[in-house]
């Protein structure tokens, strides 16, 4: 069974999928040779499905490999995920302005570059960004691998492939078994925390895919969140789509030393100006000048 999906003009598949480091964790899985992203994904009807995602010319073309039949519902939702993971609905007409204008960052005009793939679920980015909360990748790799694996739903009887897990699995297990099987150590307690909330009906993270909730709002909600401090915060925004936080942690402080300052960290008011002249851009800004 296939889908189609109409493309903006200006897309570029393989740096849509590779410029953030996502497609790299599971449930998605990417080929050799980055021609297409393929994932697990568990339908709101409990149907399960294997998803390969290709660009043919303007054309997203989705390849659903099951023998099961897709109501029209279910087709839409396929459709809806992967438009909101490629971010098929946001403008960077005034992005590419900006970088058109700065010698350095023209390059991403000329690839069209901008989009940063995320999660079809708010729930699964602010997950995986706890997961790279004081570690390092391959350790953030390591413990979404388990946590998919142990907690997530199996593709099929004979495949070593899972979905990603719900809130609801989440609880079905408890913050020990979150410790210490999936081996997520201090970070439990915030997962944990996070899925209760979420099922007790105390969040309602997909209202924060409206635009048009001011970022003030989006800031308050998820700083109600534990385990979501700074750079967290600043990472979730722009898996929402809200580019006007930066992200100052290490890796940050690293690169703009080496970069503008001579190997030497400036004070932590001047870290955050390094970037204003990019106003609500300020993350893509950042995140592409490395």
């Amino acid at each position: 069974m296939k889908k189609v999906i109409e493309l903006p003009e200006k897309f570029n598949f393989k740096a849509a999928t590779t410029d953030h480091g996502w497609y790299m964790l599971p449930p998605f899985h990417s080929n050799d040779d980055m021609s297409a992203l393929n994932r697990v994904e568990k339908l709101s009807t409990g149907k399960i499905v294997m998803l390969h995602i290709k660009q043919d010319n303007n054309k997203l073309i989705i390849e659903i490999e099951d023998k099961k039949t897709l109501t029209n519902k279910e087709s839409e939702e396929i459709i809806r995920k992967i438009s909101w993971m490629y971010r098929l609905d946001e403008d960077y007409s005034a992005f590419y302005k900006m970088c058109a204008e700065n010698k350095d960052m023209q390059e991403i005009v000329t690839e069209n570059r901008g989009r940063l793939l995320r999660s079809p679920s708010i729930f699964e980015d602010i997950v995986k960004t706890i997961l790279t909360t004081n570690t390092t990748w391959s350790r953030t790799i390591s413990m979404t691998t388990n946590f998919v694996t142990l907690l997530g739903e199996r593709y099929s009887d004979d495949s070593g492939l899972f979905t990603f897990p719900t809130p609801e699995a989440v609880l079905k297990k408890d913050r020990e078994f979150l410790n210490q099987t999936v081996k997520l150590g201090y970070r439990s307690d915030y997962i944990y925390e996070l899925a209760l909330n979420i099922v007790n009906g105390v969040y309602d993270l997909d209202v924060l895919k409206n635009p048009e909730i001011p970022t003030e709002e989006v800031v308050h909600r998820m700083k109600e969140i534990k385990g979501v401090g700074p750079y967290a915060l600043s990472n979730i925004l722009m898996l929402l789509g809200r580019y006007d936080y930066l992200p100052v942690d290490s890796e940050f402080k690293k690169h703009v030393k080496n970069k503008y300052f001579a190997g030497e960290l400036p004070p932590k008011a001047q870290l955050y100006q390094l970037y204003k002249e990019w106003g609500v851009y300020k993350f893509l800004a950042y995140w592409f000048d490395r």
